[in-house]
């Protein structure tokens, strides 16, 4: 998990849901930060900071409380994978375990620096 601490108008991503039928996908979109709860203080190393946000997206703006973090990281799955050389090529998912590095819908990330 990042070791910097979220406060108010940091900006940030938030990833969306998408929907189950893939006619809107999973997509980042622009965040602020718009509160960091107190209680939320202190989680953050282990399970990501918690905060509200204000979502900026084409058709408009959405207000979310209690917005989670995710990292994003990959699942890693067994040692013992036979597949391992297919992971990520072309699948995102293996039987072994193994998950393609994402951001879950529903969440917030750090933008990734250039």
């Amino acid at each position: 998990m990042s070791q910097r601490v979220p406060q108010v108008s940091d900006l940030v991503h938030y990833t969306s849901y998408g929907t189950p039928n893939g006619e809107y996908p999973s997509v980042c979109r622009a965040a602020v930060v718009t509160e960091v709860p107190p209680h939320s203080v202190g989680v953050g190393e282990a399970d990501g900071w918690t905060v509200s946000l204000c979502v900026l997206n084409p058709e408009g703006m959405f207000f979310n409380r209690a917005v989670q973090q995710s990292d994003g990281a990959e699942t890693p799955g067994s040692p013992e994978c036979p597949n391992a050389w297919s992971h990520g090529n072309p699948f995102r998912y293996c039987a072994c375990g193994w998950i393609e590095a994402s951001h879950r819908g529903g969440t917030w990330h750090w933008p990734e620096r250039v």
